[in-house]
């Protein structure tokens, strides 16, 4: 399985929150800012590409899955930002067995659980590590302040392993495109109320939000490589998993 870092509720120090809805506690309390430093890492995103994916060949790697990655692979840390999912995980309607099942298997997952902060407000439960939302477009390194999560979960990803200090990062399944042939959004079943027609304009704008900062990541020393060469995301170095696994 993916590289997996003990942590336990019961003898974390959790940092104090305003917040009486939220019973989460920062991602700060149990990993550092230099945590991942010099260390290689790989996003996890929900691209068709990674459909037939080898995901034990991410045994022993850092690892943060986006959204539903977790069901098919239990990452390091799995990241979100969406509160809809949030509440998808955790209050499903009992009568719709694959929401059941989705449940299920995020309660059977034990990797870090994270959610972008966006508000004091939140209602996350103890199960949830967060991770604060900053205000301003910025490249954050320090993780106990937060991240700017960007307009997708995938993009926020990208922010907390750059907080966490890699300075080598493969990205997975960030395809910003749709498999037309196959008429797939996503490798998994995708998300309700998400249509074939009208999901090409949201990853344009997904894509738009790495374009924006692809300079500067670069600019602060961190290798980014997207390991699907027939991505439509084209602002980072275009490799395969097997070549970034032989440079890293």
């Amino acid at each position: 399985m993916s590289c997996v870092i003990n942590h336990s509720k019961t003898t974390r120090i959790a940092i104090p929150t305003k917040c009486s809805l939220c019973q989460a506690s920062n991602i700060a309390s149990i990993l550092s800012s230099s945590e991942w430093q010099g260390k290689r890492c790989f996003i996890i995103g929900g691209g068709p590409s990674l459909e037939n994916f080898g995901f034990h060949k991410l045994d022993g790697e850092l690892t943060i899955g986006v959204n539903k990655a977790f069901t098919a692979y239990p990452p390091t840390i799995n990241y979100a930002m969406d509160l809809r999912f949030y509440d998808a995980l955790n209050s499903p309607d009992k009568k719709d067995l694959k929401a059941v099942e989705l449940y299920n298997k995020w309660v059977a997952y034990k990797g870090i659980k994270v959610f972008l902060k966006r508000s004091e407000k939140t209602r996350f439960d103890s199960g949830i590590y967060v991770v604060n939302s900053l205000p301003s477009k910025t490249i954050s390194f320090d993780l106990k302040k937060g991240i700017w999560g960007g307009n997708n979960s995938g993009f926020g990803a990208l922010m907390l392993a750059v907080a966490l200090g890699s300075k080598k990062i493969g990205l997975l399944g960030l395809d910003m495109k749709i498999d037309e042939k196959k008429s797939k959004t996503h490798w998994h079943e995708g998300y309700p109320d998400q249509t074939l027609m009208g999901f090409p304009k949201k990853l344009g704008s997904f894509s738009q939000c790495f374009e924006e900062f692809a300079a500067s990541i670069m600019n602060n020393g961190i290798t980014v490589d997207n390991l699907n060469p027939d991505s439509a995301l084209g602002c980072f170095n275009k490799s395969t998993f097997d070549s970034f696994i032989k440079e890293s």
